[in-house]
């Protein structure tokens, strides 16, 4: 860990020793990482990733921290976070962003070029990468959608992988990447099509107010909680088995809709944890259907006593 934060302050990326990491999740809950790492940009994410992969330390990479969950001890790894790498381009055929570029951005680069297929994204909080990661969507629509190519670092070898429209393994809410966390996503190709501003605007203002409507507003969240049983919706059947407003320490199922959980203030990871259990048993003793998180989790080493 020396060596990796002196190579940091040679290259000068930004870093920070024993970090503390609530406020770099929108549950606003976490302990610390021993060392947290902010490139810059393309060739600096490269740089961290060989190092810390040269020197086998543990490590996780971090986007905006929205459908995520950091545990309450020290993450006694590196968490790189990609927020600083917020470049995009055109190309011959499109777009290429970087992996942490927010998703909101790029629905509103597309409304302002008069182009359509990206209107779904303006609401999720997260980057291109993450969205890529985990098929982000919403609406009947997803990154499947618009993504062409996706670079990634490969940790096994040190190695840049570019993968094709036909080897992404796009499912619900999962993907070639999530499958693989040897893959570090660097940067995306995405492929829009032409459209009339108007109507990308109506769109984008229906799903504002939609989303509005139906999702909780003032309170830390990290978005949907559990995936859809097929042809169901998630937060129906916690609403159906009397969950909402049910509430573990600070963690509380959202009032508004049954597949958020909120953090109504000092909310731990084991609240959060413990509260989704609750429900999945729940659910399952009432209804025999299992439901399946989608939230990810960054485990610490050390936890909390």
């Amino acid at each position: 860990m020396e060596a990796l934060t002196e190579f940091l302050r040679k290259r000068n990326i930004s870093f920070a020793e024993h970090c503390p990491i609530a406020k770099y999740s929108t549950f606003r809950i976490g302990g610390t990482a021993r060392l947290a790492v902010f490139p810059q940009d393309r060739e600096q994410m490269i740089d961290v990733l060989r190092s810390v992969c040269d020197a086998k330390l543990e490590y996780a990479v971090v986007g905006k921290g929205s459908n995520l969950l950091f545990s309450d001890g020290e993450y006694g790894g590196v968490l790189i976070f990609t927020t600083h790498m917020t470049g995009m381009a055109s190309d011959a055929d499109g777009w290429i962003a970087l992996s942490g570029v927010p998703l909101t951005a790029v629905a509103i680069r597309a409304r302002e070029r008069s182009l359509c297929g990206a209107e779904f994204a303006s609401g999720i909080p997260g980057t291109v990468g993450g969205a890529v990661l985990m098929n982000a969507g919403a609406y009947g629509r997803c990154m499947a959608d618009i993504v062409s190519w996706v670079e990634c670092f490969d940790g096994r070898d040190g190695q840049i992988r570019r993968f094709e429209r036909n080897e992404h393994e796009f499912d619900y809410r999962t993907s070639r990447y999530a499958r693989s966390p040897h893959l570090t996503i660097l940067s995306v190709g995405i492929r829009l099509q032409n459209g009339e501003r108007r109507e990308i605007d109506a769109l984008m203002e229906n799903y504002r107010r939609r989303r509005a409507l139906a999702q909780p507003q003032g309170y830390p969240n990290a978005g949907s909680i559990f995936k859809n049983p097929e042809e169901q919706s998630a937060g129906a059947l916690i609403e159906r088995c009397g969950l909402k407003g049910c509430a573990i320490g600070g963690a509380c199922v959202s009032e508004k809709h049954a597949n958020f959980i909120v953090n109504r203030g000092g909310a731990t990871a084991r609240d959060v944890t413990a509260l989704i259990e609750f429900v999945k048993s729940q659910v399952f003793r009432q209804t025999g259907i299992e439901l399946q998180c989608e939230l990810r989790k960054i485990t610490a080493v050390k936890e909390v006593e």
